[in-house]
């Protein structure tokens, strides 16, 4: 699901899996497939793009810090260059009357992602997945990095339990 884009690059929202909530994928839309195709112009546009990120989430959920990474793993992105914009949190959260926790906060984000029982856990349905998403793409309309949508009444009303 698309959070926002710009003119290199597209900035994906986890849709799927909010194992680490805020979590993007940043792919670029030239079709280059690796560090050093990218120019000039893109590189300066992927620092913005990282700042914004992190404005936002540190707004709309108090993150601590991010990790940022870039794996080349060409199932995610179609074999662009991609990478891995992942909020983390010192704290606990609370969405939605459950207790978020970044389990390994501090430690990569993908040390344990094999193990049934360490592995870091996506713990929202759909619907509250779609909220984390609007009170993200919020933040971005406050800094006016997109435009006012539409959105369903559950969702604002969602939105605001959150606070």
């Amino acid at each position: 699901m698309i959070l926002y884009s710009t003119e290199n690059w597209d900035i994906i929202f986890e849709k799927e899996n909010q194992a680490f909530v805020g979590s993007c994928i940043i792919i670029n839309k030239n079709d280059k497939k690796v560090l050093s195709e990218l120019n000039t112009s893109e590189w300066t546009e992927l620092g913005e793009i990282e700042k914004v990120l992190e404005k936002v989430c540190k707004n709309a959920f108090d993150a601590t810090t991010i990790n940022f990474a870039h794996l080349n793993n060409s199932a995610i992105s179609d074999k662009s260059v991609s990478f891995m914009f992942i909020p983390r949190y010192n704290h606990e959260l609370y969405f939605f009357d459950k207790r978020y926790i970044d389990k390994h906060f501090g430690e990569n984000f993908w040390k344990y992602e094999n193990s049934r029982f360490k592995a870091q856990k996506n713990i929202y349905n759909e619907a509250q997945i779609l909220v984390i998403y609007q009170k993200m793409y919020d933040e971005l309309k406050k800094m006016g990095i997109v435009e006012a949508k539409k959105t369903n009444n559950s969702s604002s009303e969602e939105a605001q339990s959150m606070e």
